[in-house]
């Protein structure tokens, strides 16, 4: 059916298609009979157009200069055929304008073929649609005309449809001569009489049969399938034929259903009977349920799901305390465990009724529960009736063993310390301690030294029963102390002859004799410091020769007993001071065995040669000018130890080397030559260094003997000096500034910068200019020597352009590596990468050094502490370096790397090699110019000012390539092109002038109160507005700050209840925007307030708020969406309006609304005042709220604006210093009671105790006794404590009690604590260490009248004599007995009736005036509820747009 429809659709179609190309050759008919209003109606001419059209007018449509055609028609769709205007029948014309040609018939002419004309029969011209003239007989027709048209003159078109010639309802087209059947759906043929077989092409599938019908085919199908080819498979399943939850399967032309358990059936509608096979057993009654059963085992004596099981009588569990139910026939008897009875075994035998436990001991059974929570020993341990007989026995303290029956000896664990004797007692233990100890273990050392008996401030240190006084050092210029307690002034150096600054140290000997020690300084010695120790040598040819005795060195046992020499112990030891890296310092011994001592490259390094080499370097360097201790052992190994700045640490940093298999043999005779500072030529030439030492030697031992340079002036003495006379040859300009200093001892050396050279630095590399006054200059060198792919390249420049070339290595003509400025930095640049340098930005006009290390393709990095490839650079003899630019003609190469450089080079090298520019050094390592263009030798400078450049008077300065204009005092910038307005002073006092680029702003601050200033800006705004600022220090809570509006525009920023309320409405804005901060600002502090759209470039964005620059409000919701303010530009702003409080810099749009009176300023931009009602005040300023002193008791009144604060003495409080300081509300007496004083407090201390805060125990056991049986010794007065406590009453339990097992607290209290330490929480109505105590609570005497008290547990009760009442007893009876006067609850009843009503009456006249206004007026809190929009009621001016909103 459905390919029925879509045939007869596709019918439709080519029928709308045959009669839309019909209707193309047809004129297009009008459809209405009258025109419009805006349509020329024109009347038609020819009859038969008028029958043709059933009309006599048509319609035409206006033609316009953008639209020339014209058109008629209804709707003005079609264009005007020209021929339905003209007269005649034969017409031609162009479609859409009224131009027409009439072809007029033989003998007719004229514009409408109404003139008559003589003609011939006919003509070509006459014959229409192609006819041909035929000259002939005048009865014949005289055109002969083509298939298709008939007629004289061929006008008439042969319609050969006439004869219906297609069938089966085709549509006939005629043609010229002929026609054409358009078929529908269905038929084909020359006439469509052919009926199409749809079947032909076997569509139906799956077995079905195809009948064929017209225009389409219907399928017949097989069971099971269904659609229009048969292609659907028919689900059977889809009816849901299963029942009972079972699954449908579709098969072809059938179905099958898997039943769910319980269900059989071909649609499962059968129930299975579950009781059919008689599943329950012993008489049980089967119950059917689905795919299950159920028996119902009552009355049979069994259970179970078949009723299988019998029911065992113990399945009650009537045994109690775990015991063992044991099954009888239809009866059952219980076992029980050890220390249960009965029949139920439900008794507990009581075994402590005996009183098992001996010696006050404590029985509990192990068969309660409780007891292990309780009991220390049943702690950790599960309850089980298996080990439920017996008893536990709590011991009292002292007693052990299962029954109490032991004493335990409390010595055992030798709790006495330092030697002290151990004495048992019950529960209890007693040390005896040695002399200088005391404690209750003797582990207190007796301070010798609470006795104070060391005297002025010295330090007592206290020993074993003795005690040692360290005396303090004594002030500057003051005598010490001595003696055994620091009694005695020490005077022993009042006249003292120490010698050469040496330190003096008195000192007491024997019967009190005074003497001293001289501390002698390094290079001093004997008793008075008046020897010299130091030496020195100015020469490197200076030495001493010393023949050493045949006793120095000791000869030891061999490290071998086998071994036939014996091992020399050699030892020299000296300290030094020197500048010079390489020297010897000492060499002992001959060429063939020696031991030397030299620095080599500043490290101290010694060597012993005798057999075997041993070779040791200390890491440091010495040659610091610091003097350095050195000492070399030889034994059996070689040993170097090194003391002074370098090695503070004690023993110094030592370096060793071993032996080497015992090959080292030392022979006393061969070392008995020492040379010190040097030696003999052919000695010391073996050594590294190989020159003699210059500077400074002190302290010289040999073999721990020390050597005076008086004995060393009497030996062989070759230019050794006493003494050390180091002058500091490296003075402030021994290098010119130019250089480091390097102290050669006796004379300086320079280590000269670049470019400078010479003995002082006084000589410098000559520059070379390139590129002045806009020429180009290049040079280029030869490079004669091969340097490989290791080298480095070096200069100095200075420049002020970012680009150019530096220096490029070519080889045959072509660059290899070029070094240039990039954006100011320094480039290399290889056919394989591109770098930047680490030099930074040179373009400064500053010298700067640049150097480029390479090293086998790569460029050394060591600041970043890498390696960047370059690719494979090489520089070979025969190259060529360009530097500067290429050279001419090469104008393509200096563009590629930024032009030819400008600027000047200095001492530049390769490697080694210098590229010569001028002047140098005298040295053969130079590559000379092998060319060179424009180069100025020197660095010089454009003439920068020539052209004159300064403006407005400015002077012009050269400086290096660049000029500076020296601007007069009212300009600045670099041409001095910008005013400086603030020099001639144009604000009035109090405003403080700002420069602006076209003007200047007066900013100050001033005080308002209720006198408003009026601004306009006369359009002068070049910016949108897209922001307010405003300074502002208020403590008002309502006002405005600063108001505009024009047309349907407002702008409003106000305070209300202290916060800040925004309201605006712009021509980009569809309703009022309103808001308000979260932060109120009415404090009386300056707040900076920021208002601004989020994005000024579009034309409306979220308007964010801030207060002191933090975001204030929920400016991210999108609810704040509005457009600029550029209204402003030509609206009048009132600022302060109804506003009190000051206001600092407040700007729209970024300009300055000037507050104090002054004339305009001149730049473009600028807000205008205009009126005003009175002048604000300039500055801040504050009511003088502490005018009147208001802080009573000499408080201090703080200002804070509009509003004060009091800062209070001492002893006083209060907003107006008014009240009184308790000074004990923080509880200050530790052991005491306070009492208040003025501005201070007096604690009165409990016994025991003293102090300010009562904090210290008074140590005195006679005046306070000892507690917890703690014995009172003199003549200390101190409390010797019992075992347990500590204190000086022996108030505190030492170790703590901690809640263990053996912590019991009494009366139900809980112990609570850790290990270290613990008490007992005592219930209430008990006290003491253990909760031992029932609290008195009578002790306070609380019963009144003579009544008596009663103790109770945790309370007390008053037994009150006859006549009195209460739980107190302080009611009289006789009292309570007498009557009540009515006037007593009259009066109070009858005024609280009257407050009531006139309550009432008070709130109903409020209600009724809240109707009032509510009704028919504006309710701001509802249309702030509804629509957002605040208003601020009498405070803001609202103006007349905006109350229409």
């Amino acid at each position: 059916m459905e390919l029925r429809r879509n045939r007869s659709q596709r019918t439709g179609v080519l029928l709308w298609v045959l009669l839309g190309l019909l209707c193309e050759q047809t004129e297009q008919l009008c459809e209405s009979t009258s025109c419009h209003e805006d349509q020329n109606c024109v009347v038609l001419q020819s009859e038969a157009v008028m029958s043709r059209l059933q009309k006599d007018h048509l319609c035409l449509c206006p033609s316009t200069p953008d639209k020339p055609l014209i058109y008629m028609g209804a709707a003005c769709d079609q264009l005007l055929k020209p021929c339905l205007l003209a007269p005649c029948e034969d017409c031609g014309g162009t479609a859409g304008t009224r131009d027409y040609t009439c072809a007029c018939p033989l003998g007719g002419g004229g514009e409408n073929c109404s003139t008559l004309q003589e003609t011939a029969r006919c003509s070509n011209e006459t014959c229409q649609n192609g006819g041909a003239c035929l000259e002939g007989d005048v009865d014949s027709p005289p055109c002969l005309c083509p298939p298709g048209y008939s007629g004289d003159f061929c006008q008439e078109k042969v319609d050969e449809c006439v004869s219906v010639p297609c069938r089966n309802g085709a549509i006939c087209l005629a043609g010229k001569g002929s026609y054409n059947c358009f078929c529908v759906p269905g038929f084909q043929g020359s006439h469509c009489e052919l009926d199409i077989n749809e079947c032909a092409s076997v569509p139906c599938i799956n077995g079905g049969s195809c009948l064929d019908e017209v225009d389409h085919y219907r399928c017949e199908c097989s069971v099971g399938f269904k659609g229009i080819d048969c292609e659907e498979e028919v689900d059977e399943c889809e009816v849901r034929p299963c029942l009972n939850g079972a699954t449908c399967r579709d098969h072809v032309g059938r179905y099958s259903c898997d039943c769910v358990a319980g269900f059989q059936g071909h649609d499962c509608q059968v129930n299975t009977d579950e009781c059919e096979s008689g599943p329950c057993l012993n008489q049980g009654a089967c119950i059917d349920q689905v795919n299950s059963f159920q028996c119902d085992c009552v009355k049979t004596g069994f259970t179970g799901n078949h009723c299988e099981d019998d029911i065992p009588e113990c399945a009650s569990n009537p045994c109690q305390n775990g015991a063992h139910c044991q099954e009888g026939v239809r009866q059952y008897s219980c076992l029980c465990y050890p220390g249960y009875e009965g029949e139920h075994c439900q008794v507990d035998v009581d075994e402590c009724s005996l009183e098992p436990c001996h010696h006050g001991g404590e029985c509990f059974q192990r068969s309660l529960l409780e007891n292990y929570q309780r009991l220390a020993q049943l702690q950790g341990e599960e309850f089980s009736y298996a080990q439920a007989a017996g008893f536990i026995c709590q011991c009292k303290p002292g007693y052990t063993g299962e029954d109490c029956s032991v004493d335990v000896d409390e010595c055992v664990s030798a709790p006495c310390q330092n030697a002290g004797h151990c004495m048992d007692l019950v529960n209890a233990y007693q040390c005896v301690c040695q002399g200088g100890f005391t404690g209750v273990h003797c582990e207190v050392d007796i301070n010798e030294c609470d006795s104070v008996p060391c005297k002025n401030g010295a330090t007592c240190q206290d020993g074993i029963n003795s005690y040692n006084c360290r005396c303090p050092e004594p002030p500057p210029g003051g005598e010490p102390w001595g003696g055994l307690e620091c009694e005695v002034t020490l005077v022993g150096c009042r006249q003292h002859v120490c010698q050469h600054g040496a330190g003096c140290k008195p000192t007491l000997g024997e019967e009190g004799r005074h003497g001293y020690t001289c501390l002698c300084p390094l290079g001093w010695a004997g008793d008075l410091c008046n020897t010299s120790t130091s030496f020195s040598f100015t020469a490197t040819s200076s030495y001493v020769q010393i023949q050493l005795p045949s006793d120095h060195g000791r000869i030891g046992p061999p490290a071998d007993p086998v071994a036939k020499n014996h091992v020399q112990r050699l030892h020299m030891q000296l300290r030094f001071r020197t500048t010079l890296p390489s020297m010897v310092l000492l060499y002992r011994g001959d060429a063939g065995s020696s031991v030397s001592l030299e620095l080599v490259d500043g490290r101290l390094q010694a060597v012993v040669r005798s057999g075997a080499v041993l070779q040791v370097v200390h890491p440091l360097l010495l040659n610091d000018g610091d003097w350095h201790q050195a000492s070399v052992t030889v034994d059996g190994g070689l040993q170097l130890v090194v003391q002074g700045p370098l090695c503070p640490a004690e023993g110094g940093c030592a370096v060793e080397q071993g032996a080497l298999n015992d090959l080292l043999f030392l022979q006393p005779s061969s070392f008995q030559q020492l040379y010190v500072g040097g030696g003999l030529e052919e000695n010391i030439r073996h050594t590294a260094s190989g020159q003699g030492f210059v500077g400074c030697m002190d302290d010289l031992r040999v073999e721990g003997r020390r050597l005076m340079p008086e004995d060393l002036s009497r030996e062989d003495n070759h230019g050794m000096e006493p003494g050390c006379n180091k002058k500091d040859v490296c003075t402030k300009d021994a290098c010119m500034g130019r250089g480091r200093c390097v102290d050669m001892w006796v004379r300086p050396s320079c280590d000269c910068h670049r470019p400078y050279y010479g003995d002082r630095c006084e000589e410098e590399f000559s520059s070379g200019t390139f590129g002045r006054e806009q020429t180009t200059s290049h040079a280029s060198f030869v490079i004669t020597e091969t340097h490989g792919d290791n080298f480095t390249v070096s200069f100095l420049v200075r420049t002020l352009r970012p680009a150019g070339l530096l220096l490029q290595l070519r080889r045959d003509g072509r660059p290899y590596l070029t070094v240039y400025l990039k954006e100011g930095g320094v480039a290399l640049y290889s056919p394989h990468t591109t770098l930047l340098s680490e030099a930074g930005f040179v373009a400064d006009g500053l010298r700067h050094l640049v150097s480029l290390e390479l090293r086998y393709g790569n460029v050394v990095f060591p600041r970043a502490g890498n390696h960047r490839a370059l690719g494979n650079v090489s520089l070979q003899a025969g190259d060529v370096a360009l530097v500067g630019g290429p050279l001419a003609g090469d104008q393509d190469t200096a563009t590629s790397w930024g032009g030819h450089f400008k600027g000047c080079l200095q001492d530049m090298r390769l490697d080694h090699k210098y590229l010569e520019m001028g002047s140098g050094p005298p040295s053969d390592e130079v590559y000379p110019i092998a060319e060179e263009q424009d180069l100025l030798e020197g660095c010089h400078s454009d003439e920068t000012c020539k052209s004159e450049p300064c403006l407005n008077g400015g002077q012009c300065e050269v400086t290096w390539n660049d000029f500076f204009c020296s601007c007069p005092e009212n300009y600045s910038g670099r041409l001095c092109e910008t005013r400086l307005w603030c020099v001639e002073k144009p604000c009035p006092s109090g405003g403080r002038c700002v420069n602006l680029p076209d003007g200047y702003e007066c900013l100050s601050e001033a005080s308002f109160q209720d006198n408003a200033l009026l601004y306009s800006v006369n359009h002068s705004l070049a910016d949108p507005v897209t922001s307010v600022t405003v300074l502002l220090r208020t403590r008002e809570r309502n006002g405005v700050v600063l108001r505009a509006s024009g047309h349907a525009e407002v702008f409003c920023l106000g305070l209300l209840e202290s916060y800040l309320l925004v309201k605006l409405h712009t021509a980009a804005s569809h309703q009022l925007l309103a808001f308000t901060s979260e932060t109120p600002i009415s404090d009386g502090a300056w707040h900076h307030v920021h208002l601004a759209m989020a994005d000024p470039g579009q034309p409306t964005s979220t308007w964010s708020l801030s207060v002191d620059g933090r975001r204030d409000g929920d400016w991210a919701s999108g609810r704040r969406v509005g457009g600029n303010l550029n209204f402003l530009n030509h609206s009048e702003v009132w600022l302060a309006e109804n506003f009190t409080g000051c206001l600092g810099e407040v700007r729209v749009g970024g300009v300055y609304l000037p507050l104090l009176g002054a004339p305009d300023p001149p730049q473009a931009a600028r807000f205008s005042r205009r009126a005003g009602n009175r002048e604000p005040a300039e500055g801040c300023r504050g009511d003088p709220v502490c005018e009147s002193q208001p802080c009573l008791h000499q408080g201090v009144c703080q200002d804070q604006f509009q509003r004060f604060n009091c800062s209070c003495s001492p002893g006083w409080e209060g907003e107006l210093c008014g009240e009184e300081t308790d000074e004990c509300s923080s509880t200050p007496c530790v052991h005491g009671t306070c009492v208040d004083l003025l501005a201070n407090y007096r604690c009165q201390c409990h016994p025991g105790y003293l102090g300010k805060d009562c904090r210290e125990e008074v140590d005195n056991c006679l005046e306070f006794s000892c507690q917890n049986k703690g014995l009172c010794q003199e003549p200390t007065r101190t409390c010797s404590c019992p075992a347990g406590f500590v204190g000086k009453r022996c108030q505190w339990r030492f170790p703590p009690v901690s809640c263990d097992a053996n912590t019991v607290c009494l009366h139900g209290g809980i112990c609570m604590g850790g290990l270290l330490g613990g008490n007992c929480t005592c219930r209430p109505g008990y006290t003491g260490s253990r909760c031992e105590a029932d609290l008195d609570e009578c002790q306070s005497d609380p019963c009144l009248n003579g009544a008596t008290c009663m103790n109770r547990l945790n309370h007390f009760q008053c037994v009150c004599v006859p006549g009195y009442s209460g739980r107190l007893c302080g009611s009289n009876k006789l009292e309570l007995s007498e009557g009540v006067p009515w006037l007593v609850v009259a009066v109070p009843l009858t005024s609280l009736c009257v407050l009531l009503a006139i309550l009432a009456t008070f709130f109903l006249v409020l209600t009724a005036r809240k109707k009032r206004q509510s009704e028919g007026t504006y309710s701001p809190s509802s249309q702030e509820v509804a629509g957002a929009r605040l208003e601020m009621g009498s405070v803001l001016k609202v103006p007349p747009e905006e109350r229409l909103i």
